[in-house]
């Protein structure tokens, strides 16, 4: 039975995204402000982050091709349910997912990494590439300040070579982002670790 994904790996990945945007120096400021939360219809739940890991423990439980339809309520469920059971491991509050039409919004609360808290807002684009999601992040805002396109890129990379090199057992052959659902599509080429 393959090892479960450490969460401060998963949770590890947003962190390193979001911090690096908060303690960059490279920022441009300009007063920017961090777009409001999406209204869902229905509030993030842990029934609906237990749906999330039932379709992808489907997909683990066999070899080949697999599709697999995720809604942005579901995701941001299971992270929200992440944060809450890891208590302290991971600086966050109130995040938040929302898929649009070929992108994906992020809203986070970081705490305990500056004297206030701070807003968190990014907008990217994924794509599958090799195999694996390579994320582009086209609008990045921390409080009142943008970031620029340099760091921008650099986060993006680094998020993207740091999923490829997990090897989770899935090759990724496409994604399409829809208003509300993420769809992915491959092959499962090996051991996928469990949800934690």
């Amino acid at each position: 039975m393959p090892n479960a994904l450490p969460r401060s790996l998963t949770l590890g990945l947003v962190a390193a995204l979001m911090l690096g945007l908060a303690a960059s120096c490279c920022y441009r400021f300009g007063g920017a402000t961090v777009p409001p939360l999406p209204a869902f219809s229905e509030l993030p739940s842990r029934e609906l982050a237990q749906d999330l890991r039932q379709r992808l423990t489907e997909v683990k439980s066999r070899r080949g091709s697999f599709t697999v339809a995720v809604t942005d309520r579901e995701l941001s469920s299971y992270v929200i349910g992440l944060l809450q059971s890891g208590e302290g491991e991971f600086p966050a509050r109130d995040m938040q997912l929302a898929f649009r039409d070929g992108y994906l919004q992020v809203w986070a609360t970081f705490i305990d990494v500056a004297p206030v808290d701070i807003p968190m807002y990014v907008r990217a684009t994924v794509e599958a590439r090799n195999g694996a999601l390579e994320f582009h992040i086209q609008e990045a805002v921390a409080g009142r300040i943008v970031v620029p396109g340099a760091m921008r890129e650099l986060i993006s990379r680094s998020l993207s070579e740091t999923l490829a090199e997990m090897q989770l057992g899935l090759s990724v052959e496409s994604v399409r982002l829809e208003p509300g659902e993420m769809i992915l599509a491959g092959e499962v080429t090996g051991p996928i670790p469990d949800l934690p």
